[in-house]
């Protein structure tokens, strides 16, 4: 056999993954000409697939004196560019390019080379190139998709990867890198099912099974997410990442001891990574367990640096000092939000307003759920007293506000769009207890025009709000809503009509006959709320509604809830109720322990049904 026929078969060899064979056969052609420049090509093929870049550009330098290939200057320059010397690397290439224009690998190299020179644009067109010479090449589609991505582009990402998959709707690279594109972007529902068929293709390869089960976490299958990185785990016990994932399903599921216990194992494997520092310091918190908490939220903030997870360690570690009551510092850390979470249109570009009275007016904006939008209007009225204030808010919630006694003051204008150009500052609604330097909870009742709570004792049976549900988009819902199948001991009671405060509840098996709640915005729903007798819901806008009526409202929360109904925000009566500061008629009811599932709801269930059968009885020995 000739040698340039046995080069051929070793650079066969090496592409198959037999590195070692090829070798064995290259070292044989150099025995027979120790000036061969293939073979010499060869070898440097065979260093670079060993991480050995130092020898592969002596071995490639040797073959280009010998014999100026242009495809042995594509390995000279990307070995160099291996080395660090960018260069040396772009000229080798440079060569290639000139001598083999038509030549994806020749154009393909040089985008390596202008990405390490930070020249994105003209990486960009290279690769471009690579597509317009070689249309139907897969990898030239997959490599413009994953330069894309690593830059940001992701929408141009992944229509690129689209096209790459069509081109062979089979190849488990494409699909899995489609998928990480896909997931990358956010769009883990259509992410998963090309990660569920790599994974079903490749079922003992742990990052496969690692990519599915974290595709299936963020789409809140929790259940099938656990099985998948279980099993990824099993085959790979020291992948961070994958416990990490494994510890937040379990968070998700309730099983916070076993959240906990994953969560640690990912942090030992990685002791230097914030991030994952943070997912064990929350699930420690939930627990509990405030003071180790603490520790590592503020251990991640110094690993984290400049790095937005550090201000996300701020923000956790004030989140945690509010749940204790330690409002002053709580409220400076939880400030850190703004840094992760960009304001409204209406409030970017306006300095932030640090409380000082002026005649300039302040727009005040609002932050998150309508929840902590109602929380936190009782602060309106203080600001007001500083400052001319203009007041945004969602559009679903304006209508109500708009009838608050709050909106009616002199200095205050409830902004109908998010045009508000007289505004000099601006300042988020969850900030005014730090800037106007009133950091402990208290009461508000607000007057609301044209809304009347129901006289007591004017009704035979008890009218019960029911709202078993909140958002089903955030992560950990799960943990926060409940079957409506586990109200089921309600609908034993006597003398009682229930009515649903829950959206959407046509959907719902509910487990007896109640009243839908009609469409209509946050007015409609309180105007629903303002009849009723008594409100039980979990941790929603609900809540807040009853509570500014100042109406009985039974607090359904999960073990390691939110911070506002911790106890730095209620106080526990002689009698062992628990209420909240904030809304003194709300009394909150804990999950007494953490765990999954419906179990750690009924001993609240439980509850639930004494305290209506007691104002049931009540409402009967009223009535004539």
């Amino acid at each position: 056999m000739q040698i340039d026929t046995q080069v051929e078969s070793a650079l066969v060899l090496l592409a198959q993954g037999n590195a070692e064979q090829a070798l064995r056969v290259l070292q044989n052609c150099l025995q027979q000409n120790p000036g061969h420049a293939g073979a010499l090509h060869g070898m440097a093929c065979v260093a670079r697939a060993d991480g050995d870049n130092r020898a592969a550009v002596a071995l490639a330098a040797k073959a280009v004196q010998l014999q100026a290939e242009p495809h042995f200057h594509i390995t000279l320059g990307l070995a160099l560019l291996a080395e660090g010397q960018i260069e040396a690397a772009r000229a080798a290439i440079h060569v290639a390019v000139l001598a083999s224009p038509r030549d994806p690998r020749a154009h393909d190299a040089m985008a390596s080379v202008l990405e390490a020179q930070h020249r994105i644009a003209e990486a960009e067109r290279a690769l471009r190139t690579t597509i317009k010479l070689r249309p139907l090449e897969q990898e030239r589609h997959l490599a413009l998709a994953a330069f894309l991505s690593r830059h940001g582009q992701l929408e141009k990402a992944i229509e690129v990867s689209g096209k790459a998959l069509r081109l062979d709707t089979q190849n488990l690279f494409a699909q899995n890198l489609h998928g990480m594109i896909l997931h990358g972007a956010g769009k883990a529902a259509e992410a998963e099912p090309y990660f569920r068929v790599v994974a079903a293709e490749l079922p003992t390869s742990a990052p496969a099974l690692a990519n599915h089960g974290a595709a299936l976490f963020a789409t809140r299958s929790y259940e099938q997410a656990r099985d998948v990185l279980a099993k990824s785990v099993q085959l790979e016990p020291e992948a961070a990442e994958t416990r990490s994932n494994l510890g937040l399903v379990h968070m998700a599921l309730g099983q916070l001891e076993n959240a906990a216990q994953e969560l640690q194992l990912a942090c030992a494997l990685q002791q230097n990574d914030a991030r994952l520092m943070l997912n064990y310091a929350t699930a420690l918190a939930d627990l509990g367990e405030n003071e180790r908490a603490e520790a590592l939220f503020r251990k991640a903030e110094t690993l984290a640096g400049k790095s937005m997870d550090a201000a996300r360690a701020r923000m956790n570690l004030g989140v945690l000092y509010l749940a204790e009551g330690r409002f002053a510092q709580g409220w400076k850390l939880f400030a850190a939000r703004r840094q992760i979470v960009a304001p409204p249109a209406c409030a970017a570009g306006l300095p932030q307003w640090d409380g000082t009275p002026q005649e300039s007016p302040v727009l005040l904006y609002a932050e998150q759920g309508l929840g902590d939008v109602l929380q936190f209007l009782r602060y309106v009225a203080p600001a007001a007293r500083r400052v001319p204030v203009l007041l945004y808010v969602p559009q679903s919630i304006r209508s109500f506000v708009q009838q608050m006694d709050v909106a009616r003051l002199p200095n205050v204008t409830v902004c109908t769009s998010q045009r508000t150009l007289k505004a000099k500052a601006a300042c988020g609604l969850m900030s005014l207890p730090d800037v106007l330097g009133m950091e402990a909870p208290f009461a508000w009742q607000p007057d609301i025009v044209g809304v009347q709570k129901s006289a007591p004792g004017k009704k035979s049976a008890l009218h019960v709000g029911l709202c078993w549900a909140g958002n089903p988009t955030y992560q950990f819902d799960r943990r926060r809503s409940i079957n409506p199948q586990v109200l089921e001991p309600l609908g034993r009671l006597n003398n009682i009509v229930f009515q649903s405060l829950q959206k959407n509840a046509e959907a719902q098996q509910t487990p007896f006959p109640m009243a839908q709640l009609p469409p209509g915005d946050v007015l409609d729903t309180f105007r629903i709320v303002a009849g009723l007798d008594v409100v039980i819901t979990v941790d929603t806008m609900i809540a807040h509604l009853g509570g500014l009526l100042g109406l009985p409202v039974l607090l359904l929360d999960r073990f390691g809830g939110d911070w506002r109904w911790a106890a730095g925000s209620t106080i526990t009566q002689p009698d062992g109720e628990v209420r909240s500061l904030w809304y003194p008629s709300v009394r909150v009811i804990r999950q007494p322990q953490a765990g999954e599932g419906d179990a750690p709801w009924q001993p609240c269930i439980a509850t639930v049904v004494q305290v209506l059968q007691k104002m049931a009885e009540k409402r009967t020995d009223m009535v004539p």
